[in-house]
């Protein structure tokens, strides 16, 4: 089967909808199909460079991705010891900047964190290109898959479960 093939067989996507099946039943569709490389799927699965120029591209926006979250988050702390580890990357994309930046300043967590994959959503296109039926399409899928798992897994449910996860865990702190 050719990737031609496999992407005019997918079912499109579209931000926060139900995803119509798990990145692994996608890696497992792609297994076996002509242009498109495991190990780069895997790559994009953990967010590394792999040997596809995607891959590499995906890594290095992911990093600038997590910089600029944490800054803007740690913008929001008050305090004068608050210190953020930036990993590095090349290039810089405003775009993709400001729409971390409005992301931020929305009150309700929910529609931040969808307005923070939107704009993760947007780059993946933007680096996939405009041909269709390329490899890169197909990485970008995972992506997509990726965030609507991620989102369909956030309810307020999960995040009260979360909340009491997180207190139960540093309870030592509170305590001293």
């Amino acid at each position: 089967m050719s990737a031609t093939f496999l992407l005019s067989s997918l079912p499109s996507l579209e931000l926060g909808a139900v995803a119509p099946f798990s990145v692994e039943e996608y890696r497992r569709r792609c297994d076996g199909v002509e242009g498109v490389n495991l190990s780069d799927f895997d790559a994009v699965v953990a967010g590394v460079a792999g040997s596809h120029q995607f891959t590499a591209d995906y890594a290095n926006v992911l990093a600038e991705i997590k910089n600029a979250t944490a800054a803007l988050r740690a913008s929001k702390w008050e305090g004068e010891n608050i210190r953020i580890s930036e990993r590095s990357y090349s290039g810089y994309h405003v775009d993709l900047h400001q729409k971390l930046s409005d992301a931020i300043n929305i009150q309700n967590p929910l529609e931040r964190e969808i307005a923070f994959e939107r704009a993760r959503w947007q780059i993946v296109d933007e680096l996939a290109g405009i041909d269709y039926f390329s490899e890169a399409k197909i990485y970008a899928y995972i992506v997509k898959l990726q965030i609507n798992n991620r989102l369909a897994g956030l309810n307020e449910e999960a995040g009260k479960t979360a909340v009491e996860n997180f207190i139960k865990a540093n309870d030592h702190e509170v305590s001293n």
